[in-house]
């Protein structure tokens, strides 16, 4: 009998020492691949946030710059007409004409936006470069010249 329960006693032993030995076998195993797990959703996080980085940048970023380089033209082209207008303006103060002009009334009357000006030396009211109606012809004031006199052309 004890030879039986020696074997019964030493085969548990040995097969608790192989389960043991195989056990961490395992548990390696299984770490490896967890880690091999985790590297491959590590991959492909990375390659999702790739894929999402190239489309935000087709789809967004790309339309967004060519909007700011046609806005950057236009700014551009909006200049040179600012700076043309404002040539334009500074030549009209200086003609001749310019004291009885409707263009420059309407520009400097900031508070009849209606375009409709009354002319400072005939009290008519006018809308852009109409001709008077009345018959008589221009004094020489209101054609530009001074104080009543006509102006020569020669």
């Amino acid at each position: 009998m004890s030879e039986i329960l020696t074997w019964i006693f030493g085969g548990s032993a040995i097969a608790a020492l192989s389960s043991i030995v195989t056990l961490g076998a395992v548990r390696k195993e299984a770490q490896g691949k967890a880690e091999q797990a985790h590297a491959d959703a590590d991959a492909v996080k990375i390659t999702n946030t790739e894929n999402a980085t190239r489309i935000l940048v087709e789809n967004i970023v790309e339309p967004l710059k060519q909007e700011l380089n046609e806005t950057r033209r236009e700014l551009s082209s909006f200049k040179r007409e600012v700076v043309r207008l404002r040539k334009a303006i500074d030549a009209a103060n200086s003609c001749r004409y310019h004291d009885d002009c409707p263009v420059l009334d309407q520009l400097r009357d900031e508070k009849n936006p209606s375009g409709v000006q009354e002319s400072r030396s005939t009290g008519v009211q006018r809308r852009g470069q109409h001709a008077r109606r009345d018959g008589n012809p221009p004094s020489g004031r209101e054609r530009g010249g001074v104080a009543g006199k006509p102006d020569t052309v020669g």
